[in-house]
């Protein structure tokens, strides 16, 4: 019993850890020498660094409190881009490799030459996946040939967001270094996959929108963003709804601009692409995948636990804070996809499925490390009544958060 209770006290750390780890199983199994003895030592590892991190010494507590970790980590992105990438790319010369790439690259050229940027197709023949608001958003990056920097420039907007948003360099720093963890960010943004960027900058944009003011201008660029975001993918066309709702219960005039203004615009810019061939739109390619993936069972699958986890959202849309509605929202759908993926494939190597967890992963890294805070005895702080309110972290890094908001885990007192 008592095992089962420090599980329990734990349960979020765990959490995070499958979170983080599950994506990195793909690349762990298809690159790494000898995948049976070395993912299981780098899971280890990943999990011992990962509580080292939550509960640092006290170098490591002073070193986190520094913008150095956030800002390396966005250096090596960037370095990954200018060294790594171009190797990656040369691959399409031999017909090999990702294409990821190629649909953001080729489409945003056409977009900045102001031609139908849906007009040709990937160097493997796939139409194209992203949408024409999301396209339109990276365009000056891909006319000047600087498309690699997307991860480095997105992370850089989410460390931004995160300072803006009254977060300490300690809890900043934790979320970036957690997220690092992950080896298949390291792999997307060396192939110059689009799907970590997308993910950071949805977390970007919920955080700006819980502050307690926002101003009418930025609320509208914001707004204009999530219809951009929500353009990616077809599968991600609910994201205004979702952002909406994940603010209904603190800002509720925010979370109806954003949610119409959002869809409204996300609406508008597929039809204005649509219409140059309503009979082949090629963002809506997906859905036949999405079909092929959720046949047989996984069509039920899908249903009951998607419909559970909605109607868990609904009768706790009051208590929940946005960023684990926002968490739930973004990772149950890609769950279901993933899952039904790694069926199909039966294998770990081939699973193309796992780059979907990473659109979820830094908001549901960002609910679970306040999850963590709030599951940690020690953030009691001595001397508290038994059974009474837990008074708030002072100091420095103490959370700063407008109403509704969650402040990260930050490094323990010491």
């Amino acid at each position: 019993m008592r095992f089962l209770a420090r599980l329990a006290r734990h349960r979020a750390f765990f959490g995070l850890v499958v979170a983080l780890q599950l994506p990195a199983l793909q690349p762990l199994a298809k690159l790494a020498p000898a995948p049976g003895v070395t993912a299981p030592a780098f899971l280890m590892a990943a999990a011992i660094g990962l509580w080292l991190l939550l509960d640092p010494p006290e170098r490591l507590s002073r070193w986190l409190n520094t913008a150095w970790p956030s800002a390396s980590l966005a250096g090596i992105l960037a370095l990954v881009a200018v060294f790594i990438y171009p190797m990656a790319d040369g691959l399409k010369r031999r017909g090999a490799g990702s294409d990821a790439d190629d649909a953001m690259i080729l489409a945003g050229q056409a977009l900045a030459e102001l031609r139908n940027p849906y007009a040709s197709t990937t160097y493997l023949g796939n139409p194209f996946s992203p949408g024409p608001g999301w396209v339109a958003l990276w365009t000056p990056l891909s006319a000047l040939g600087a498309y690699a920097l997307i991860s480095a420039l997105a992370l850089s907007a989410t460390i931004l967001a995160l300072r803006s948003t009254q977060h300490g360099w300690s809890r900043t720093s934790t979320f970036v270094l957690a997220l690092s963890s992950c080896a298949l960010l390291w792999e997307l943004a060396a192939i110059g996959s689009d799907l970590p960027a997308w993910g950071l900058l949805v977390l970007c944009a919920a955080l700006v929108l819980e502050r307690p003011r926002v101003s009418p201008v930025l609320l509208a660029a914001l707004t204009a963003l999530l219809g951009c975001l929500a353009t990616a993918r077809i599968a991600f066309s609910y994201l205004p709804l979702l952002v909406g709702f994940s603010l209904l219960a603190v800002r509720p005039r925010r979370a109806l601009v954003v949610a119409v203004g959002g869809s409204a615009t996300a609406l508008l810019l597929h039809a204005a692409f649509w219409r140059h061939d309503p009979l082949f739109y090629p963002p809506l390619h997906l859905m036949g995948q999405a079909r092929g993936l959720l046949s047989g069972p996984w069509w039920v699958v899908a249903l009951v636990f998607l419909g559970v986890v909605a109607a868990r959202m609904l009768y706790r849309w009051r208590s929940w804070p946005p960023s684990l509605h926002l968490a739930w929202g973004l990772a149950a759908p890609m769950l279901v996809l993933a899952a039904a993926d790694l069926s199909q494939r039966g294998s770990l190597a081939r699973w193309k499925g796992a780059s979907y967890l990473m659109t979820s992963l830094p908001a549901v890294a960002y609910a679970l490390l306040a999850c963590v805070r709030r599951d940690d005895p020690r953030a009691a702080i001595a001397g508290a009544a038994p059974g009474g309110p837990v008074p708030p972290p002072t100091g420095r890094d103490a959370p700063r958060a407008g109403h509704g908001q969650v402040a990260l885990v930050p490094a323990a007192g010491r």
